[in-house]
Formats: C-alpha cells, structure tokens, sequence
C-alpha cells in the first residue's frame, strides 16, 4: 500500500534531482523545475505566460514559462504542463498569462 500512496503522491518522483539546459532541452518537466527551485531559484514574479505548442499540427501542449532568480542571475524556464504544475500554479496562487498569438510552435513527432 505504501509503494502505490508514493507513486500517486509524487514523492518518490521529485526526491532525485534533475537537470535542465536550454542547450540541451527546448523545455523542462516539472521535477527539472522543483530540482533548481531547490538549487535557490525562486519566482521573480507571481505569474507565468503561457503557450501552446503542437505536436504534429494536431495535439496542442501548454507550456508555462516560469521567469526564475537567483541573486542577480535571471532566467526562463519552458515547462511542459503536467497536472502537478497545474496545481503548484494553482496552490501558489500564480498568475497566468496566456499568448493570444496565432504564431504557434510545431514539434515533430
């Protein structure tokens, strides 16, 4: 019973940490966002523009980006919704900015 309570509760999911380069990946997951929250970073401001992304020309994804600090270092952080983002957005209490552009990305399958 304890194993499948984790699994639902994402504690096992968010103990290791996990790194994330805009020169390596165009976007983060979630647990790549709580891992350099960990690090330091936090929200610079309590609101993040969101956007769609298509895979394919058929399946649309949103991608929130976080506009992350640390000290005087600033950074954007693409991150691929998952209903753990949404709720942390939602238990924040963050704003959310959606771009009303008809410019959208296409991602390849």
């Amino acid at each position: 019973m304890e194993l499948g309570q984790n699994i639902y509760t994402h504690e096992k999911y968010t103990e290791g940490d996990q790194y994330w380069s805009p020169d390596s990946e165009d976007y983060a997951a979630a647990s790549q966002l709580i891992s350099i929250m960990r690090e330091g970073w936090i929200l610079a401001l309590p609101r993040v523009s969101a956007r769609q992304v298509w895979n394919s020309g058929s399946r649309p994804r949103t991608v929130y980006d976080f506009t992350l600090m640390r000290g005087s270092q600033l950074m954007i952080m693409p991150v691929l919704s998952n209903p753990y983002i949404e709720r942390y957005i939602i238990q924040n209490d963050i704003r959310v900015i959606y771009d009303a552009t008809q410019d959208c990305a296409v991602i390849p399958d």
